[in-house]
This record gives structure tokens, sequence and C-alpha cells, in this order.
């Protein structure tokens, strides 16, 4: 006890330093702590930097590169380091252009190769002709056919090379004149007994100058009096005309009294389009139109039992035959 009498001023003192160290101490920790609870309590605000721009155009053109491919500056479109091909013959190897390894199916004219080279077709693959590269429903070998580009679908032969004919339909209306009755000098009262020979179930009709024939639009429009001889014998050889026209189509006939009937022929002409495009009938008549797009239309002028005969702007007469396939 003594001791600590003694020495109770340096205890103390080494007392009060113990205590100033860690009060130190734990002030040093609270300092270090103290900007990130200032933090939590007021956060900052970051605002994010913008990335530049990442730069393609490096990237592109490589792109670019890759896809065209140098070539050779020669007559021929070979590859860079690659030769241009040839074509191995029973005679030994031969330029592709020179000669034709394709005929045209329909026609057998050799198509040469240098055609497919132009326009950059697989020379090599048998089905070459028959393929429609450009989609514009007509094939290799119709498109050379007609001198047209097979790439460019906006470059092909007329759809008229289409356009088949099917067939007719001949229906006869004849009609004969039998007698008349009354003064040929007034011809307004004058009266003309007809007989419809196609319509055998019909009575015989007495008609007027001016009239139509019944069920028809066939009108009655002259008659003019006319002997064969002059043997006197009105009824055997009296060769008067009678004059009508058909009101539907304009066409004129005329007929002899007790001899040669008039005769309207009622003609159908069958078309169809068979185009890869578009198929459909056309069902038509001499003198009408057939319109295949807003640049092809034609004037049916008439048929045969094998072939129809068609009209361009131009006045130019075309063919039209049965489609191969029939």
């Amino acid at each position: 006890m003594s001791f600590f009498k003694t020495n109770a001023h340096w205890l103390a003192l080494s007392t009060a330093a113990t205590i100033s160290v860690a009060g130190t101490f734990f002030l040093f920790q609270d300092i270090q702590s103290f900007p990130e609870a200032i933090e939590k309590l007021f956060p900052k605000q970051i605002t994010p930097k913008k990335a530049a721009p990442i730069q393609l155009d490096g990237l592109k053109t490589a792109a670019q590169l890759v896809g065209t491919s140098g070539q050779w500056k020669t007559e021929h479109p070979s590859l860079l380091f690659v030769s241009e091909p040839y074509l191995m013959e029973p005679d030994g190897p031969k330029r592709p252009k020179e000669g034709s390894i394709h005929r045209h199916s329909k026609t057998n004219q050799p198509i040469p190769n240098s055609w497919f080279l132009q326009f950059g077709l697989k020379l090599r693959l048998p089905t070459i002709t028959s393929e429609d590269t450009d989609g514009d429903g007509f094939t290799n070998e119709e498109e050379w056919l007609a001198g047209t580009d097979p790439t460019d679908a906006a470059s092909h032969p007329a759809i008229l090379t289409k356009l088949f004919f099917k067939g007719e339909t001949v229906t006869h209306n004849r009609i004969s004149f039998l007698q008349y009755l009354g003064d040929v000098s007034k011809l307004a009262t004058l009266k003309i007994t007809i007989r419809r020979d196609d319509a055998p179930k019909r009575p015989q009709t007495d008609i007027k100058i001016g009239d139509l024939i019944p069920d028809t639009e066939i009108k009655l429009v002259g008659f003019a009096t006319r002997r064969k001889d002059d043997s006197g014998i009105k009824d055997a050889l009296d060769g008067s005309l009678v004059n009508l026209v058909d009101g539907k189509t304009g066409a004129k006939s005329d007929a002899e009294i007790k001899g040669r009937p008039a005769d309207f022929v009622d003609k159908t002409i069958s078309f169809e389009l068979n185009y890869q495009k578009e198929r459909r009938p056309f069902i038509t008549k001499p003198g009408q139109t057939i319109s295949l797009n807003a640049e092809e239309n034609y004037v049916v002028v008439d048929s045969s039992p094998t072939s129809a005969t068609l009209k361009d702007k131009d006045g130019k007469m075309i063919e039209v035959s049965r489609s191969q396939a029939e």
C-alpha cells in the first residue's frame, strides 16, 4: 500500500495516458467511418458517361470486299487465281463459250453456251433451260428464244405466247323466204312469208319491211324484185332479193324468194391462258377484244377447227394454235 501511496501521482498519470490513447484510437476509427456514414445519408448521384459510338465503317468495307471477289481484267469473268472453266469434249477440253450443250425442248434449236455465261447462269446444270431464274413465269429457254433477259423479271416474252386456242362452236341461223304478198310498188304494205330453217318447231311467219324476225335481232331492211329469166312464170323463176341485217353484230345477208336462204353464223371461240402467274379461259366471238394485260390487247378476227387469228394494235395478224400438251 505504501507503494501506491508513494507513487500515486505516477499511477494517475499512467491511467490518464492510457485513457487518452484509447480515446484517440476510437476517435480515429470514427473519423475513418465518417465519409461512409455521410455517403449513406447523402448518396452521390452518379452520371453515367456516354459511350463513344462504335465505328463500323471498317467492318462494312470488309464485308463488301468479301462479297465481291476480285476478277481478272480479261475477257472472261474468272475469279482471281482461278482459271476460266473448260468443258471436256471427246476431242479434248474446250472453252465453255464455244458450242452448245443445251437445246430448246420444243424447237430443238441449239442454245449457245455463251448466252448462259452472258447472264451468269449455271451452264452445266442439266435443268437450267427449264428453270425460271428471275421468277417472271417464263423459262430460260423461252427467254432465249424471245431475246429477253432471263435475270430481269421486267424483261420477258409476250404473254400472248402463253395463250392457246381451245376450239370453236359454230351455230347457223338460216332463214328462208317462201313468198311475198302484196303490191311490190308499195313496200310499206308488202308482206313476206319466212321460215326459220334451224328452228323447225317455229311456225312460218309473215313480216313487213323494217320488222324484226321473231325471237332474233335480225331485221328485214330491204326488198328488190328480180326475175331469173323472161319465161313469165313468176312462182318458179322469181329471184327477188330480201336484205337483212343483224342488229347485234352488224352482219348483213340476203336471200332469194324460194331460193337461197339467208345464213347468219354465230361463232364462239375459246382460248386458255396457260401462264404460271395467271390461268384463265377466254370465251369470245369474232370482233371482240382479248386483254392479257395493259400492254397486250388483241382483236379476235376469226377461227378454224385448228387455230384462231388475232390482230394486234399495229394491225398484224397472229395465228394462235392449240397447246402441244393437248
